[in-house]
């Protein structure tokens, strides 16, 4: 089977390896596409992770072998693969917090040592009880290999303090920002700011649901004070910083009403800097989000199979597994305005 491995920074060898079977208790996956994320981007062009390892954590596809006592699964069943559920053991786990187990990051195909990703043919899956997601009739690859980006946004609202009737700012008009600009409107948001840099974007996020939208980079554009205008002279009662920049990240917690709430799905190397005492006098809140539980994957997927979630305009592109540098990596570093790019070995 045809594999990317990901070698050193910069450096992607393709290899021919023998064809995956699956162990007692585990799954093959083939894989169908898997979806580019920035994750992936920041692990080829800065090391974000240690190679040698194959990318790829974002995967739909059909079910090509079953492993000895794996039960409720069928060769040809169309699966998308999320992370691991949680251990169940972990401080974390027993504590109510089970996005953040302390072995689910090193589980995860494609970001774990060991636990090769989709950008290959064929996919070993360790875990498929809790990592494996039956794709509906009415939901199409296309839309599956989304999942990922809808079902952080979707768990990043659940998580924050989001009531019907609420204004609210989204920072980062990509494809977590525009699905969670969508499940806002879905969940009865009163009015939605979005903020983006690329017209593109902008547009995309007024046709998915956000009421206004605002280029935060504009000079002349005075954010605070439209926000304030906009919204009773308050601001904001919830920000959701998807964009994933320092800047962006200050911009928005600037935004809120007193006692409001900013809400990150975003997240960057690069240190942002934040007035302590502006946050004191204001008792603001900050709150994180760290992907999604299967529980927002069906969700995601039941509100695809219903028609009432859209995804027109979020897959940008589909490329071969031999252009996932020229055509992957070098053109979503390139081009801020891109949106999903899915690789299809």
């Amino acid at each position: 089977m045809k594999v990317a491995v990901y070698e050193n920074i910069r450096s992607i060898k393709f290899q021919d390896r023998p064809d995956l079977k699956a162990d007692p208790g585990e799954v093959i996956v083939k894989i169908k596409y898997s979806g580019i994320c920035g994750t992936d981007v920041h692990i080829y062009y800065d090391g974000l992770l240690p190679p040698p390892m194959v990318m790829g954590h974002e995967n739909v596809g059909t079910i090509s072998d079953i492993g000895e006592g794996v039960e409720g699964w069928n060769i040809g069943d169309r699966v998308a693969v999320g992370p691991p559920g949680p251990c169940g053991e972990c401080y974390y786990c027993n504590h109510g917090y089970p996005a953040i187990c302390e072995t689910g990051f090193i589980r995860t195909n494609g970001l774990g040592p060991g636990h090769d990703g989709g950008m290959a043919e064929y996919m070993q899956v360790r875990e498929p009880r809790s990592m494996l997601h039956r794709i509906p009739d009415e939901v199409s690859f296309e839309d599956a290999v989304l999942i990922d980006s809808i079902a952080v946004g979707l768990r990043g609202i659940i998580q924050s303090r989001f009531k019907i009737g609420d204004n609210v700012v989204v920072s980062g008009a990509g494809p977590i920002g525009l699905g969670t600009i969508q499940w806002l409107k879905l969940a009865g948001a009163r009015h939605i700011t979005a903020l983006e840099p690329s017209e593109r974007k902008r547009k995309l996020a007024l046709e998915l649901g956000a009421d206004d939208v605002l280029n935060p980079l504009k000079k002349d554009e005075d954010l605070r004070e439209k926000i304030l205008a906009r919204y009773g002279g308050l601001g904001a009662d919830v920000a959701f910083e998807c964009a994933g920049v320092p800047r962006a990240f200050e911009t928005a917690l600037d935004l809120i009403r007193g006692a409001g709430q900013l809400l990150v799905l975003g997240h960057s190397e690069n240190q942002a800097s934040i007035n302590d005492s502006r946050m004191v006098l204001r008792e603001s809140n900050i709150k994180a989000s760290q992907a999604y539980s299967s529980d927002e994957v069906a969700i995601s997927l039941d509100f695809m199979a219903q028609g009432r979630f859209k995804t027109r305009g979020f897959l940008e592109d589909i490329i071969n597994l031999e252009d996932v540098v020229e055509k992957g990596f070098k053109k979503l570093k390139a081009d801020s305005g891109l949106m999903k790019i899915a690789v299809a070995p």
